[in-house]
């Protein structure tokens, strides 16, 4: 049995959907909300999606200087329930794969990375050609244009072009940017946005400093068409 490392991003929806293809019994997803915000977003989002998806979070509030400490603390607690492996959405960040190999043997764990070094348009097409849906909630000074902005089937071919002009990595593998995943194969509802307005967070919470982030006021579930 396994869990998903989890941001609610399209990395971590991808990977997790892959492993679920690859008929691994994905059990929960755990994320990590630094300082109350997970990527910038409202946390009480990332637990809309699981409902979404009928799959369990949970959800840790942490700093960066207790993150690794509360990782170990969580991942213990899942192995209680019989949790042996874990799946994450890197590409190629060699820093990102050592950490969590780290973690694997540390913890005694399996690990499953099915985006490790594939081509960045590859992973955007696969995501949009299954049905996945995004919205970029969480962007640097360079991508400001960028926020708010939704990836789909209509907007891809574009978004690939706007990012490449920019020399902004179209997965936003460094941090450019961040998405959340709002509809897609494994979602029993869709998440819908209602109210929402960009703002520059570098005067409200430090962590987010120069970054513009898509502040949602307000979502709900509703039937997929």
């Amino acid at each position: 049995m396994w869990f998903c490392s989890w941001s609610g991003g399209k990395d971590s929806y991808l990977a997790c959907y892959e492993a679920m293809k690859n008929n691994m019994d994905v059990k929960f997803l755990l994320n990590f909300a630094v300082d109350g915000r997970s990527h910038g977003i409202n946390r009480e989002i990332i637990k809309s999606q699981a409902e979404a998806i009928r799959i369990p979070v949970i959800q840790k509030v942490t700093s960066w200087e207790n993150y690794e400490n509360d990782f170990n603390s969580e991942v213990l607690k899942l192995k209680e329930k019989g949790i042996t492996g874990m799946i994450a959405g890197d590409i190629d960040l060699e820093e990102h794969l050592d950490w969590i190999k780290k973690k694997s043997a540390e913890l005694n764990m399996d690990y499953y990375e099915p985006l490790w070094k594939r081509n960045r348009e590859e992973i955007l097409n696969k995501f949009v050609s299954l049905g996945f849906e995004a919205v970029i909630v969480n962007c640097i000074e360079g991508a400001k244009f960028l926020t708010g902005r939704t990836i789909n089937k209509e907007t891809m071919e574009n978004f690939i072009r706007d990012t490449t002009e920019a020399g902004i990595d179209p997965c936003g593998e460094n941090g450019e940017f961040h998405t959340l995943v709002i509809d897609g194969p494994i979602f029993k509802k869709r998440l819908e946005i209602l109210e929402s307005d960009v703002q520059n967070f570098t005067e409200h919470i430090k962590i987010y400093s120069d970054k513009w982030i898509l502040d949602i006021k307000k979502w709900e579930l509703k039937p997929k068409l």
